[in-house]
């Protein structure tokens, strides 16, 4: 029988006992989910939970204290039959464990059609497409996504109970003790301080130049002495190997291969700073504390910027391009001054 949002009350929650949520994306859409995750265990502090995502995030969450499980779920539809057998299993396999609350925190694709199969107690999702509203048995109004993303897809879970007031803006990241000592063994004979820079972005366009991270590396060694960890990106390996190069021998220059996401946790987790620009890699840093300075060279601040770990941004509004909302958008037009000047703030707050 259909749940209907405004009969959705403490009584049809209490006997919640298991929930699924569906948090497929890309590394940066699990990590702006995570604070979500916290909020629904914190208000079923005894429900198991269970966290489905693509492949390549599973790292995101597999040491997380309030995921008791994370499953694995590919979305690749190549080779066609491969992936329907897969999908099969995995739908039947979750509709056998008979979820009491299954919340689509992805909400595109082919989720509505799998949420509705796995045929939870309550399923709850947005409103905003008619798989959706048929999908599931409680909907909400989708947010504007024009101001920080992770409080309005926190409008989700208000008919639970939970305030997205109450949703703080950040994330968190929990290191394995393997990939903690790991990063301790490869950084043994470093004793200066750090700043992680990471260098990739989704796009070309989005990339602040290699020479502008050299010209500031070289500005923040001749101030503050501290040297740079350079994370190497799958397929954009040569960027770190033009940094390396450009620097040359200013000073010493750590350059990290391409590494797994646990390992690159604890290696940032002994930098003092990290800049970057708006990727994957700058919620890790959010979700580590580490002081954080980001270039927005194309989406803005607003919508990530955390409130609990110390951090500072450099923005330039585009002439000419839009985001998503229809707001400008950022420009990689960030000289090396203002990103200097944001650094010294950043450092300054020490």
């Amino acid at each position: 029988m259909a749940v209907e949002i405004q009969k959705l009350t403490p009584e049809n929650l209490d006997g919640v006992s298991s929930i699924l949520i569906l948090c497929w994306g890309l590394l940066g859409d699990v990590f702006i989910r995570v604070p979500l995750i916290e909020a629904v265990r914190k208000r079923f502090p005894k429900a198991r939970i269970v966290v489905v995502v693509d492949p390549v995030a599973v790292a995101v969450l597999e040491n997380h204290p309030d995921c008791d499980e994370v499953v694995s779920f590919s979305r690749v539809k190549r080779p066609a039959f491969h992936y329907l057998v897969e999908t099969s299993k995995k739908l039947v396999a979750l509709r056998r464990r008979k979820f009491g609350l299954c919340i689509n925190l992805y909400s595109g694709g082919s989720t509505p059609r799998f949420s509705k199969f796995i045929n939870a107690n309550i399923r709850l999702g947005f409103n905003h497409t008619r798989g959706l509203r048929r999908a599931n048995n409680v909907v909400v109004p989708r947010p504007s996504f024009a101001g920080n993303w992770t409080k309005a897809l926190g409008t989700m879970l208000e008919p639970l109970g939970i305030d997205s007031k109450d949703i703080r803006r950040g994330t968190s990241f929990y290191c394995s003790k393997a990939a903690v000592d790991r990063a301790k063994l490869y950084l043994m004979d470093v004793s200066a301080k750090l700043v992680g820079i990471n260098l990739g972005a989704g796009s070309d366009e989005k990339r602040w130049p290699v020479r502008n991270f050299v010209s500031l590396a070289k500005r923040i060694y001749a101030k503050y002495g501290i040297i740079p960890l350079v994370f190497t990106n799958p397929g954009t390996e040569y960027l770190a190997t033009e940094f390396e190069v450009q620097y040359g021998k200013h000073s010493q220059v750590i350059v990290v291969p391409v590494t797994p996401l646990d390992d690159v946790a604890a290696l940032m987790s002994n930098c003092g700073y990290f800049i970057t620009a708006d990727t994957s890699l700058m919620h890790m840093a959010f979700g580590l504390k580490v002081p954080t300075l980001v270039l927005f060279t194309f989406t803005r601040p607003e919508m990530v910027a955390p409130e609990d770990v110390r951090f500072s941004s450099c923005f330039v509004e585009s002439k000419s391009g839009r985001d998503y909302c229809g707001q400008p958008a950022g420009s990689v037009d960030i000289s090396v001054n203002a990103a200097m000047q944001q650094f010294e703030q950043l450092a300054g707050l020490e």
